[in-house]
């Protein structure tokens, strides 16, 4: 479970403390029926709701991400986030990359800028945070950083927007270029269509593809079977609840991620694509393969430890079979 830094948490309640429970309830629904429309938030009040209803998630998968890929991560010294909203990826990347010095925070809506600024001053020391009011889709260059990240970006681009950006995000990366999306077979969409696009200029797969071939869950996606995608639990707050009026304390985030870089780098194991399954005696597991391919294992009880891994094992893990027999 990810939870929110508790100095963000407070933040948030100091911003969101002034609200009725109805009035928030109101501003979440209004802001739901934006995004179906495909339109952005409008008022001060949709800017509190995306805080109080969408924000703990957005940190929670971007946080959950970088532990998937913490090893890439030692060496990251700057970042570029591209369409930082409010900053959590901020929050997140402090706590996960030891060696990160400055932050630079791209955001076209200059309320969100404000409300990210006013949540981490001072908040995030010694990391040096520059805020930069800019559109990503009518920059002719990005600043060149060790990883760029775009954070629930992509969806909101036009297709032709999404190549601008990505072929200029991929020139400004050092390292580590880093997208997550929903997990929704439209998110889903947009990343494949991203990847394919970053391996013709070059880019290497860190996670969570296996390889570099072809995406072996394309065809299925394209007859609209199954996608490629992740969950995250996150606990809910008091102003999380009352904004979606929920009765659980936690709800589950669903996430698609990719992570490339423009330098060859070693690539993980096969990759635990599902939930297992964990039945008596065995443990099934879909996999996505360092020969690019989709494949379904099953380990027994009488494999022994390698059955005690699978066991333990959990969506989104690295599995090395063959290390685990070792």
């Amino acid at each position: 479970m990810e939870t929110l830094p508790l100095q963000l948490s407070n933040a948030i309640d100091r911003e969101l403390a002034p609200l009725s429970p109805d009035k928030l309830r109101q501003a979440c629904f209004e802001l739901t029926q934006r995004y179906a429309q495909g339109l952005s938030m409008e008022t001060q009040l949709h800017r509190q709701a995306y805080v109080a209803a969408r924000l703990p998630a957005t940190y929670g998968a971007i946080r959950q991400v970088f532990r998937r890929i913490e090893p890439a991560l030692s060496s990251i010294q700057s970042l570029l986030d591209l369409g930082a909203g409010t900053g959590s990826l901020a929050w997140a990347a402090g706590d996960a990359m030891p060696h990160l010095q400055r932050i630079t925070l791209f955001e076209k809506d200059i309320e969100l800028l404000r409300l990210g600024q006013h949540f981490t001053q001072n908040n995030l020391d010694p990391l040096q945070l520059a805020w930069c009011r800019d559109d990503i889709t009518q920059a002719e260059i990005f600043p060149s950083h060790d990883a760029v990240v775009f954070s629930y970006v992509l969806n909101e681009l036009s297709l032709k927007e999404q190549v601008h950006v990505l072929e200029k995000a991929y020139q400004a990366t050092d390292k580590l270029l880093i997208l997550l999306e929903p997990g929704t077979p439209q998110g889903f969409g947009h990343l494949l269509n991203a990847r394919n696009l970053l391996l013709k200029l070059g880019a290497h797969s860190v996670a969570p593809c296996s390889h570099n071939a072809p995406c072996p869950l394309a065809p299925a996606f394209k007859d609209g079977k199954d996608w490629c995608h992740f969950s995250v639990r996150i606990p809910r707050g008091k102003y999380h609840r009352r904004a979606k009026d929920g009765v659980l304390p936690y709800e589950d985030e669903k996430y698609a991620y990719l992570v490339v870089s423009p330098q060859p780098v070693p690539l993980p194991k096969d990759r635990v694509i599902k939930a297992p399954i964990r039945k008596t005696g065995h443990v099934i597991l879909d996999l996505c393969t360092e020969k690019g391919s989709k494949e379904r294992t099953i380990i027994s009880k009488s494999d022994g430890k390698t059955y005690t891994k699978a066991r333990d094992s959990e969506w989104g893990d690295e599995w090395d079979e063959q290390n685990e027999k070792g």
